[in-house]
């Protein structure tokens, strides 16, 4: 493929059969990210968190919770945002560890 033919290719590639542009389909910064501290039992959150980045910190939690931590932290930052959907699925979780004798802390 020669060069003006690369181009030509690659400037229409992004265009949908409607004719718009799409979206840039470049790496993009993740909405919600967490950082653990797993000899300490906290996890520091950023960004929104729907039902799948709860889903993904609901697996982080419970194995800190076979590490032997009697309670985790989750520390939701200021500007940290979460649906209703992941809400509820930390507080079934957090339901489900307090069965088993640990306390699940979300601030």
């Amino acid at each position: 493929m020669s060069q003006d033919a690369a181009e030509t290719t690659a400037r229409y590639s992004r265009m949908p059969t409607g004719g718009g542009p799409t979206a840039d389909p470049g790496p993009q910064a993740p909405s919600f990210t967490a950082s653990l501290d797993q000899h300490r039992g906290v996890v520091r959150a950023r960004g929104h968190l729907d039902v799948l980045a709860a889903d993904l910190l609901c697996g982080s939690i419970v194995a800190m919770q076979q590490r032997g931590h009697r309670q985790v932290t989750v520390h939701l930052r200021p500007l940290a945002t979460a649906d209703d959907a992941a809400r509820e699925l930390l507080a079934c979780l957090g339901e489900e560890l307090a069965a088993e004798g640990v306390r699940l802390v979300v601030e």
